[in-house]
């Protein structure tokens, strides 16, 4: 997966889990044996702050897998490259930079996870959406994750409040904050919280949850109605690269078809050709969906956080 020390080495930034990385890193360095990718993961929220602390003196060379709302600070586009692809035209007009600067050939989707067993032992449902995840039945099985650090975190916070109104948001927030959930900094802690029998429902994203699957855990993934709006997930090249070339060519990889296929195996919404998908056709664990107004969550960022942190903090 990486080639720590080689000049030619492109150096990715991204929030994405280690597992999902090291897929995608795979099929393009095997793709194009000469492109070398070095992925530092870092948290959604600590990423934003790394860019910015790093500035102009910045030395890595790729955006592999951002949440849009964090990128979109004016800030953080100053330091991006025009990226310039034939690509791009496959995507719609919402997914992409009038400008150049990022595009989205995926997106987040908020989820549950769930031990379906362990809630069958204690004689609970599955909770559909938020509001029954309130039910006071549920106290001392939930994990979810801080929305001013975790990126999943932010996106249930969003999309409950674009979907449903703040008002919504204060009852739902309020009664499950009476079941003392316990409150975590990342998309994958609640999930591992369930693993190891710690809990019976996390709060996150589907990548985490379809992971597991993959491995072949024996967890359930809810896509909450109430919350079923997806974030795009971006990808950028920094200004000033001296592998703009390769940088350019490990991003044309995440808009063809292997990687569309991959965004689905983890649970992703597929943008492209002018067409919103979900993973799987017909799949009906995921709902219609659509995006989250990832501007606005921009400017309502600190209200939103703020207004959670009165509950669970």
């Amino acid at each position: 997966m990486t080639h720590a020390g080689a000049d030619d080495t492109l150096v990715a930034y991204s929030s994405m889990e280690d597992g999902e990385l090291a897929d995608y890193v795979s099929q393009i360095e095997r793709d194009n044996p000469d492109l070398h990718i070095k992925v530092i993961r870092v948290s959604t929220a600590a990423l934003h702050e790394r860019i910015l602390q790093e500035g102009d003196a910045g030395q890595w060379d790729i955006i592999f897998g951002w949440s849009l709302t964090k990128l979109l600070d004016p800030m953080i586009q100053t330091l991006l490259a025009t990226f310039d692809s034939a690509q791009l035209d496959r995507l719609p007009r919402e997914a992409r930079d009038e400008g150049g600067k990022w595009f989205s050939p995926s997106a987040f989707v908020p989820a549950f996870c769930v031990n379906e067993a362990r809630l069958k032992e204690k004689g609970l449902p599955v909770p559909r959406n938020w509001n029954e995840l309130a039910e006071s039945y549920y106290g001392g099985e939930i994990v979810l994750p801080d929305p001013a650090y975790s990126g999943a975190g932010f996106l249930h916070v969003t999309a409950l409040n674009q979907k449903s109104g703040s008002a919504y948001v204060d009852s739902v927030f309020r009664r499950v904050a009476n079941s003392r959930p316990r409150v975590v900094r990342s998309a994958f802690e609640p999930c591992s919280a369930v693993l190891n029998g710690e809990a019976a429902i996390g709060v996150t994203v589907s990548t985490a949850v379809c992971g597991l699957m993959n491995q072949g855990v024996d967890v359930r993934m809810v896509i909450p109605s109430d919350a079923a709006a997806f974030e795009p997930e971006s990808f950028a090249i920094r200004a000033g690269s001296r592998h703009l070339s390769q940088a350019q060519r490990a991003l044309d990889w995440t808009m063809s078809s292997a990687a569309c296929e991959t965004y689905g195996r983890y649970g992703k919404v597929v943008l492209k050709d002018i067409d919103i998908r979900s993973p799987e056709d017909g799949d009906p664990r995921f709902p219609a969906m659509t995006a989250i107004n990832a501007a606005k969550a921009n400017q309502d960022r600190d209200a939103m956080c703020s207004a959670w942190s009165r509950f669970f903090n």
